[in-house]
């Protein structure tokens, strides 16, 4: 190895280590910076618990898993508390319904029913979501 390869490589690794650095400490601003949300589910008017953005969450995570390839993912509405409904797919074609067992049933966030496009999913697959929500709940905490 010659002088200038190593001298490159070490340049190399020293602007790796730095961004490193760089994306390490703003992530950490930017965690250190989050305001702490209620527990539970209730907040002041016009603010949404974190129970309300975890279900909107897991229910993207959802379609993201069922369908690699579904783009631009966003929540069209809530109709009551426990529901999300969801578009995805070229111009919002595809529809997903994601119905969470309401808080007072349960003290964990449970999926108790998913559609796609009017067709429910077969009660393993929820299994398998709900054994998910329960992982990324687990790394969360």
């Amino acid at each position: 190895m010659t002088y200038d390869s190593k001298k490159d490589a070490r340049a190399a690794l020293v602007s790796a280590l730095l961004l490193a650095a760089i994306v390490t400490v703003s992530g950490g601003f930017t965690i250190l910076s989050a305001h702490p949300g209620s527990t539970g589910d209730k907040t002041a008017a016009g603010k949404v618990s974190l129970r309300e953005i975890r279900r909107e969450a897991y229910c993207a995570h959802a379609v993201k898993r069922l369908s690699p390839k579904a783009e631009n993912i966003r929540l069209v509405e809530s109709p009551n508390a426990d529901t999300r409904i969801m578009r995805f797919g070229r111009e919002g074609q595809n529809i997903a319904r994601c119905e969470f067992l309401p808080q007072d049933q349960t003290d964990s966030l449970r999926m108790a029913t998913m559609s796609v496009n009017d067709k429910r999913l077969h009660r393993q697959v929820i299994d398998a979501i709900n054994m998910r929500i329960d992982v990324l709940e687990y790394h969360r905490s």
